[in-house]
């Protein structure tokens, strides 16, 4: 299979990742109809988030061990020490998996009780969860792993197609099964299961047979797994104070909260520039040549997350009213939704730039880094939680508030890591380009000052909005006088050819 280029990559993850996120808002339209923001959905994506941090993030960790390494290896052209290290790595990866998987049922009882704001039935609920969700904890890090594999070998589009492929799975069930009380947690389990198959197949030449977990090659590869390890710490506790807040917020707060998030992590997640980056950086020689790419990505990063923060605050509730409103999804529903939004959108830029400059702490084996950056982030979160919910009673609003903070503070505390890397930050030439797309959105909100918009209903608003995006979005690229202009141009002329390419 002929290698895939990093901008190729992005255009591969735009057609496999939209179709896995078109996926997801069909299921959430379909869920949303038959039972609206309910205690039954506040369950699920409580137990998501508690996954999240036992088994979500352990998946990342295993998961960026050996892509550097892998990188190397397939690079140098030894297919043989590169199937004999996937090998075992997917051994440590499965047998990691049943050891998380006993642990966690076996606790399950006790794990429930961290959402201490839920009521009683809430809480019997989320315990009986962690049953139908043993599928995910068996097969979800050894799928991630293998889509680390494929990533390695510039296979970009294989752990995309993975992840469609869950998706559409837990939207056929759902449709189906709608009055199934467990239907959310069984689908999940289906898809991912079926999903690791899927990629397990795709990727037998490069994965070669289960070997020793624990050889040489696979514990040198392991040596930065204690940073990790404190890293997946810090970010443990992160998540899990944000959910300990969240649970405090009345029934139905955590599924608007959850609706939030998902939409605005929309177009970060379908570009998704991290998955890619860490192969591409890694290939680089020189800080020098890793610097200039880091530059470029962090402009185009710019160019989106401008354009999606303006147009997820204004037109956020319209959005919401279009996808979701129907059913047992009532009015007031799409306005906890749209609170969430507005403050979730604030976050867009960090949620895109984080999970790049996390490849260069990596690569540079500089896990420390993440480390501090984190737990200033997770300082920041809890304060502000506890001012914005118990001080000054803002809810929901409050809550996403505090997330998009955190997320900048993180953001800033990442770019001075790499600064102190040696890695050059163009910091005069993003605040004028972040400037410059400021302005160019703001017109956008200048429409809404005319009134126009409030006269249209929601499907008309949703439509002007994203029409009137893209053409200032075009135009902000297009008259730009510095060197963005051009590498937006080519990036969008190598994501055409990428589409094309994947079809």
């Amino acid at each position: 299979m002929k290698p895939q280029s990093f901008l190729s990559s992005i255009g591969t993850a735009v057609l496999w990742k939209g179709l896995d996120r078109l996926s997801g808002l069909l299921k959430h339209i379909v869920i949303a109809g038959a039972i609206g923001l309910s205690a039954q959905l506040d369950v699920f994506y409580m137990a998501l988030a508690l996954l999240g941090v036992l088994i979500f993030s352990w998946a990342s960790l295993l998961d960026v061990l050996v892509v550097p390494r892998m990188v190397e290896l397939w690079r140098q052209g030894d297919k043989q020490q590169l199937r004999e290290l996937a090998g075992g790595m997917l051994s440590l990866c499965l047998l990691v998996s049943v050891v998380l998987a006993v642990v966690i049922y076996s606790a399950g009882d006790f794990i429930a009780l961290i959402a201490m704001g839920f009521d009683a039935a809430r809480i019997e609920s989320l315990r009986s969860a962690f049953f139908w969700l043993i599928p995910v904890l068996l097969f979800y890090i050894p799928l991630r792993f293998v889509g680390s594999v494929m990533r390695a070998v510039r296979n970009f589009s294989a752990f995309y197609q993975a992840e469609f492929l869950t998706a559409l799975v837990v939207l056929i069930c759902v449709a189906l099964f709608r009055g199934d009380p467990h239907v959310l947690l069984w689908s999940l389990s289906l898809g991912v299961a079926l999903s690791f198959l899927y990629l397990l197949f795709i990727a037998r030449s490069s994965l070669g047979r289960l070997s020793n977990p624990f050889s040489s090659e696979v514990r040198a590869c392991l040596v930065l797994a204690p940073g990790l390890l404190i890293l997946h710490g810090a970010h443990s506790i992160y998540v899990l104070s944000d959910r300990i807040f969240v649970s405090f917020l009345p029934e139905g707060a955590v599924s608007a909260l959850a609706y939030g998030m998902t939409l605005v992590a929309l177009l970060p997640g379908i570009i998704s520039l991290g998955g890619s980056f860490i192969t591409v950086i890694a290939e680089k020689a020189t800080v020098a040549e890793r610097s200039a790419r880091l530059n470029d990505v962090m402009s185009m990063c710019i160019y989106v997350s401008t354009a999606a923060t303006v147009f997820m605050a204004l037109f956020g509730q319209a959005m919401v009213q279009v996808l979701l409103e129907r059913g047992l999804f009532t009015r007031m529903d799409t306005v906890n939704v749209a609170t969430a939004i507005l403050g979730y959108s604030l976050m867009i830029l960090p949620m895109f730039l984080i999970g790049v400059l996390d490849q260069v702490f990596q690569v540079e084996k500089k896990i420390s880094f993440m480390v501090k950056r984190t737990i200033l982030g997770l300082v920041t979160n809890v304060v502000l939680n506890a001012f914005f919910l118990f001080g000054f009673g803002w809810g929901i609003w409050g809550i996403a508030l505090a997330t998009s903070i955190s997320y900048w503070v993180m953001l800033l505390s990442g770019l001075q890591g790499v600064t102190r890397l040696g890695y050059g930050i163009a910091w005069h030439r993003h605040a004028l380009w972040l400037s410059w797309m400021t302005v160019v959105m703001g017109g956008l909100y200048g429409f809404n000052l005319t009134g126009m918009a409030a006269g249209l209903d929601g499907m008309a608003q949703l439509l002007v909005g994203l029409l009137m995006t893209l053409v200032l979005m075009l135009a902000g690229g297009y008259f730009y006088v510095s060197g963005e202009r051009e590498l937006v141009r080519g990036s969008l002329r190598r994501i055409i050819l990428g589409l094309r390419g994947a079809r």
